[in-house]
């Protein structure tokens, strides 16, 4: 591996090791219990070549000389799992987190890794500042054990019940719209339909981008990137130069096909490809066409680095930012993502001039807001209904008794008379 993926799985091996500590976890059990070649008088020694601890707490005062060979640090990280209690599938995300050697996507340049890598690491701490500001872990956890789902009942809009019928759902996980980005496109030959006019045109592969905060049942908030795949068309020979969208494909090839009142031909016998819904196994989503994908450096690279804005209603990312004082390149939607993590002077209009994150924060307040006050009815009404069943059981009781004394008076006072 080169320095740099190196650092980066030392880094995070050195996070993962640190997290081991508190569970009374000691270095020196964790290289034992790899198997990785080591001094059996000082195993502890063998992480000089795999580690890099936080900063605080790293007495290094020079570049450590790390091992080129995955494998290892692979094996260190899975021991920590284990002896430490975690999860294998969550250790090897934390260790992998960041590199390119293990993403599924196209790989980030070496020179434009720095720049993702830093915005990569401010939204991480911004996003964490929201999970504790909002008290996201608590909210997440109530309404996951509630199987709550939220304004998913065409008949009851913006309510929340509880849907034990299909996986759990997420309507409640707070989301932010980024903006639309273009994967594909292709030149074609439009027909306007309503005066059978043809025009030359542009299809395009289109993807709307969510920012959302999940949740992992094993007790971790989860960033994801949320796609929702679609076909556009767009000519500025129509007198009107506005985009046409169908969100309802995904994953299909299209030679030619109708959006609304425009039909289109891909020209030279071309196609294009609509990016796929993923398998929809995990997360549970209303519409399974959305396709959710773990929020890391590569996602966010592949999504905002590597693809052109592709212009929708109320996206919060805009480009007209001011993005002359960022690192990332100023002409990617990764720039604005940044310009906006800097505070740089928001494009105006723009949603009301609300940052990505400020939309996210709206929609969290709303939603935990909503959850906790129909919580707080729901648990008024289990307790007056209680209370009202209890009382109406106490008076039948009440009622049987003093039938059952009633029906048995005549044979008492037949027996006294005998007497």
């Amino acid at each position: 591996m080169p320095l740099y993926e190196r650092k980066t799985l030392a880094r995070n091996l050195g996070r993962l090791l640190t997290t081991a500590k508190g569970q009374k976890v000691t270095k020196s059990a964790i290289v034992i219990e790899s198997r990785i070649p080591h001094n059996a008088d000082a195993p502890v020694n063998a992480l000089n070549v795999f580690c890099i601890l936080p900063d605080s707490k790293s007495r290094r005062s020079a570049e450590p000389r790390l091992c080129a060979h995955p494998q290892n640090y692979l094996k260190l990280a899975l021991a920590a799992a284990k002896l430490a209690g975690m999860m294998r599938s969550s250790v090897i995300s934390q260790l992998t987190e960041g590199s390119n050697l293990f993403s599924a996507t196209a790989r980030v340049g070496d020179e434009q890794l720095p720049p993702v890598q830093a915005v990569w690491e401010l939204l991480k701490t911004e996003l964490a500042v929201i999970v504790e500001r909002h008290q996201l872990k608590q909210f997440f956890k109530d309404a996951y054990s509630m199987w709550a789902s939220y304004d998913e009942n065409i008949l009851n809009p913006e309510s929340w019940e509880q849907d034990r019928g299909l996986a759990p759902s997420t309507s409640y996980w707070p989301w932010a719209y980024l903006c639309a980005i273009s994967r594909d496109s292709k030149p074609a030959r439009l027909t306007l339909n309503e005066n059978k006019k043809v025009v030359s045109g542009t299809v395009h592969a289109i993807e709307q981008v969510y920012l959302t905060l999940g949740w992992d049942p094993d007790g971790w908030v989860v960033g994801y990137l949320e796609f929702l795949p679609g076909l556009a068309v767009q000519s500025y020979e129509r007198g009107d130069s506005k985009p046409l969208y169908d969100f309802h494909c995904s994953g299909e090839t299209f030679t030619q096909g109708r959006i609304e009142n425009v039909s289109f031909e891909v020209l030279d016998g071309a196609s294009i490809q609509i990016p796929g819904s993923g398998s929809g196994d995990w997360p549970f989503r209303l519409r399974s066409r959305i396709r959710f994908e773990r929020l890391t450096l590569q996602q966010l690279a592949s999504a905002l680095l590597e693809s052109s804005f592709f212009p929708t209603p109320d996206p919060s990312l805009v480009p007209g930012i001011d993005t002359s004082a960022v690192m990332s390149p100023p002409d990617s939607l990764l720039a604005v993502m940044e310009a906006q993590l800097l505070g740089r002077k928001m494009p105006w209009p723009n949603k009301g001039g609300f940052s990505f994150l400020e939309e996210l924060e709206q929609n969290i307040l709303r939603l935990t807001g909503s959850f906790r006050e129909w919580r707080q009815v729901q648990k008024n009404l289990a307790t007056q209904d209680y209370l009202a069943r209890s009382a109406a059981a106490t008076t039948e009781l009440e009622r049987l008794k003093k039938a059952a004394s009633a029906s048995t008076l005549p044979d008492e006072v037949a027996r006294h008379s005998l007497d």
